[in-house]
């Protein structure tokens, strides 16, 4: 599909959107050609500032001694990989079609029916949020009581933040900025940690280190497929403003930019900085920058973890954990809530209803909990945009309530039963959840639309 026909889809939905204003307003109808501004070394910057985060970190730091570091590695790029595939495949929609994730699950769960798995990553996400602000303000309050003597973590808490959410509330723009300056900066910064906790405990500490609580490789690589599912399902809300080639043909040309920027950008990405906070558990005992920098190094060197925490945090939440709940919210209470107030709404649940401190002490349970939650979502996804559509969509008919994608009552049963089904088994095995649930989703999504829903609804199709 041409840029042309893109624009032409964008035209016959304005007019039914308006005419319902339950399911559409400006910030979530497609994007126009003007509107796509992201290239693909914005898309690299939007991964690594994504990735440098306290939960990448401590995720390397919890394979200390249950992988060598080689190991470890291959289970974080193989994981990674995997998710970057899922990533691009998902991409497409936001890219050939401009709409964003809460309005293309209309298709496969019903024009209502989406909600419910949209409402699920919207909450995922501020989960997230409040436990990347968590990071950020016991970072600021380490740092700031090593210094000065004073602490007070829950007044970080609440202006950090703030902070964050008045970035996102000012949309991709915002967004892209905060990436191309930050990822960059915590490249180098990462990279001077490594190397001055390597010159204090030694290089040769890295392969003598003591494997004491062995874990399965496949394990390690569920919780790498675990950690970016929740950014695979919405992806489509970032590639609906990736840049495209007028008369651009076929999958590879039309996805250069998110095939150039996803897959190393998310791979190579998380390998890095997984690898600072093994480095870090390794020659300190801690796999938090802050600590351990202040263990192994001490004094105003404590700013530079602090610096490096901030940026990560900051980096992470403005991108992953509130631009989802901003599209989502907005898409579910159209028109009265617009991703502005979407943004504000979701991050101000995250910092009063979440309890991030206890989350974070069940980390390797959570992300595989996750997994099975949302897997599911990617694999429907992928089943319906290309077994059974074919990548076509009927752009328009995602914002009317009398359309193809209303099924029975507004709900698709196969997806909720492929979904719930997949679920419930990811939970079951749930050390391997996502190798679990995604395969279950498609094989189940795929049958009971072939034999049942398409039988009784030829035109959602």
């Amino acid at each position: 599909m041409t840029i042309e026909t893109i624009t032409a889809e964008v035209a016959s939905a304005v007019a039914p959107a308006r005419a319902d204003g339950a399911l559409a307003h400006r910030d979530i109808l497609p994007t126009l050609p003007a509107q796509r501004v992201i290239g693909w070394t914005d898309f690299v910057w939007l991964w690594f500032g994504m990735v440098a985060q306290m939960g990448v970190f401590l995720l390397g730091a919890s394979f200390a001694g249950r992988l060598s570091l080689l190991d470890a590695l291959a289970a974080i790029a193989l994981g990674n990989l995997v998710v970057g595939v899922v990533s691009v495949l998902n991409g497409d929609i936001g890219i050939q079609h401009g709409v964003t994730y809460a309005v293309y699950l209309r298709a496969p769960y019903g024009i209502w029916g989406a909600w419910a798995p949209s409402l699920l990553r919207a909450g995922v996400a501020v989960c997230w949020f409040a436990i990347q602000t968590y990071f950020g303000a016991t970072a600021i309050d380490m740092s700031v009581r090593l210094l000065t003597g004073y602490s007070n973590w829950p007044l970080w808490y609440w202006s950090f933040g703030a902070f964050q959410i008045l970035i996102t509330m000012r949309g991709i723009h915002g967004i892209k900025r905060v990436e191309n300056f930050a990822a960059p900066a915590l490249l180098v910064l990462s990279a001077v940690v490594v190397y001055l906790l390597g010159s204090q405990g030694g290089w040769e500490k890295v392969a003598s280190f003591p494997i004491t609580n062995p874990i399965p490789f496949w394990v390690a690589v569920t919780a790498n497929l675990s950690y970016w599912i929740t950014v695979a399902d919405n992806i489509p809300d970032f590639t609906r403003f990736v840049k495209t080639t007028p008369g651009a043909r076929g999958f590879l040309n039309r996805n250069r930019h998110s095939l150039l920027g996803q897959l190393p950008g998310l791979t190579l990405g998380m390998m890095l900085f997984a690898t600072v906070g093994y480095l870090g558990k390794v020659f300190t005992g801690h796999g938090n920058p802050v600590e351990a920098i202040g263990a192994a190094l001490g004094g105003v060197m404590v700013l530079v973890g602090l610096v490096i925490i901030l940026l990560a945090q900051l980096s992470t939440n403005v991108a992953a954990n509130l631009y989802a709940p901003g599209y989502v919210l907005s898409s579910l209470f159209a028109p009265r809530m617009s991703f502005a107030h979407g943004v504000l709404v979701g991050g101000v649940i995250g910092l009063v209803a979440v309890m991030p401190w206890r989350l974070v002490n069940a980390f390797l349970t959570y992300l595989p909990a996750v997994g099975a939650a949302l897997s599911p979502v990617a694999g429907v996804m992928l089943a319906d945009y290309y077994l059974i559509r074919g990548r076509r969509l009927n752009v328009p008919a995602l914002f009317r309530r009398d359309g193809p994608y209303t099924y029975s009552g507004g709900f698709n049963p196969a997806a909720y039963l492929a979904h719930g089904i997949a679920s419930v088994l990811g939970i079951v095995w749930l050390r391997y959840s996502w190798l679990v649930s995604v395969p279950v989703a498609v094989v189940l999504y795929v049958t009971l639309m072939r034999l049942w829903i398409l039988r009784v609804h030829p035109e959602a199709r």
